[in-house]
């Protein structure tokens, strides 16, 4: 039985949660442009959000 399309969606949450918890520093900065970060996650909640509000029930 393959993967379900939730699977995949929880596991890259935990993947994306785990590189992040990963790569910050002792004083609380990260190894990677927290910017660029935030404006990939923001883009993709937005992306998610407007699926969500524009398709109705899946």
């Amino acid at each position: 039985m393959g993967t379900t399309e939730r699977e995949k969606i929880y596991a890259l949450l935990d993947e994306i949660k785990t590189l992040v918890e990963e790569n910050e520093k002792e004083d609380g900065t990260f190894r990677f442009d927290p910017v660029r970060a935030l404006i990939a996650l923001d883009f993709a909640k937005t992306e998610i959000a407007r699926t969500i509000d524009s398709s109705g029930p899946a």
